[in-house]
């Protein structure tokens, strides 16, 4: 029974951490697919930043720039060739091309702390404009045919995402960048967007957190519940097995062991008799006259002598004793350690005791009485059936004496 029940253990434990390995990769696997589907948020984010500015430029572009009125926080780009204009009303303009005013645009959002922007190429006519490391990785490999590039470095501003997306030569672009050599198509430079994450970061550690945090939760709810499920099942099957085991070994009349168990413990002790350990004693105990009970009182009440008879003799004897039904009205006393001074105490103590209480207790008027033939086991012995035969001639023994006797035969 123990190393059933370690086998069960092993096997809950087993499917508990298979079961809670399985939660966990779950929790593990929505963490990066919030992850990833967060990472994909932010570039179409950085997407969309970078198209609106192409789209506030492009527009620049196809009015030929915007003319701003001029003051004192308002240079003149002193990269286009007479960018001043003088208004009718006498105020001075000065006109913003689309990288001037991309420029600008990505300073103000910075100050914000909404994102930037940044206009550069591999020959900025502004110096201003010259590409960082990853501007000139992402330049080069737009030349090669790349669409856009994306990045995620730690700055001494903490965490940014990088975004870039190449500018490509349209007719009004050439009113600047003819000179340097470009035609309609070419890549002539690009766009970077770059935006803080350190919230974003922050949002998302607290959302692992959280996960985390419900991953351990359900995973001990469910090893929890299975634990009591398979603990419950095991009660059960214990109960089961008891039923079972109780039903192979007891008799159910009597409720002492059945004959295949009492011829079980008789051949254990043979057993030990042979090799010398102990002697073994035998007892076959008969009801007298049990026929005329169930013949003048009814079955029932031949149950009930039974039942008594086993009741009586059970307690009556040593804790290591073995008493069991050995079939009809007979019964088989097996007694290790015995010789035949006690083997005929014991007998004769049952004898009396059954004698003074059976026939009350079984709700008769008169007495009943059993006779008793014992034996031990001898060295000439082959098995327990040679025990169990010298027994049972020192039982009718006792009751050609005339029952209510007991005999020993040696």
């Amino acid at each position: 029974m123990s190393t059933e029940k370690n086998i069960v253990n092993r096997y809950l434990y087993l499917v508990c951490a298979v079961v809670g390995l399985c939660i966990a990769g779950l929790f593990l696997a929505l963490a990066l697919r919030n992850k990833s589907l967060l990472k994909e948020h932010l570039r179409v984010q950085a997407r969309v930043n970078f198209s609106n500015i192409v789209l506030i430029r492009e527009w620049i572009a196809m009015h030929g720039g915007v003319y701003v009125l001029k003051g004192p926080e308002v240079e003149s780009n002193p990269y286009l060739e007479n960018p001043d204009l003088l208004a009718a009303d006498g105020r001075e303009l000065t006109l913003k091309n689309p990288a001037l005013m991309t420029r600008e645009v990505s300073e103000l959002a910075g100050r914000n702390d909404l994102y930037s922007f940044h206009i550069t190429s591999l020959k900025p006519l502004n110096p201003n404009n010259s590409p960082d490391v990853f501007e000139t990785e992402s330049l080069q490999s737009f030349e090669n045919g790349k669409k856009e590039t994306f990045l995620v470095e730690d700055t001494s501003n903490g965490t940014q995402l990088r975004y870039m997306a190449p500018l490509i030569v349209e007719q009004s672009c050439l009113a600047c960048h003819a000179k340097q050599g470009y035609s309609v198509g070419e890549v002539r430079g690009g766009i970077s967007v770059s935006f803080g994450l350190d919230e974003i970061n922050k949002s998302l550690f607290h959302n692992y957190i959280i996960i985390m945090v419900l991953g351990i939760v359900s995973v001990g709810l469910l090893v929890l519940i299975m634990w009591v499920f398979f603990r419950k099942m095991q009660a059960r099957l214990d109960k089961a097995q008891a039923s079972l085991k109780k039903m192979a070994t007891v008799d159910t009349l009597t409720n002492v062991a059945n004959r295949a168990s009492i011829l079980a413990r008789l051949s254990e002790g043979f057993g030990r008799h042979q090799r010398k350990l102990t002697q073994l004693g035998c007892l076959m105990i008969d009801v007298d006259h049990f026929k005329s009970v169930n013949d003048n009182f009814g079955h029932q009440k031949g149950d009930a002598v039974l039942k008594e008879l086993a009741s009586i003799v059970s307690g009556s004897l040593r804790s290591y004793d073995f008493f069991g039904r050995y079939g009809g009205e007979e019964f088989l006393l097996v007694m290790d350690g015995a010789d035949e001074e006690k083997l005929a105490f014991v007998a004769e103590r049952v004898r009396f005791l059954v004698e003074n209480n059976l026939g009350s207790q079984s709700g008769l008027s008169g007495s009943i009485t059993v006779s008793i033939g014992g034996t031990l086991a001898l060295a000439v012995d082959k098995s327990i059936d040679d025990v169990i035969h010298r027994a049972d001639m020192a039982l009718y023994k006792a009751k050609e004496l005339g029952r209510n006797q007991i005999n020993i035969l040696l």
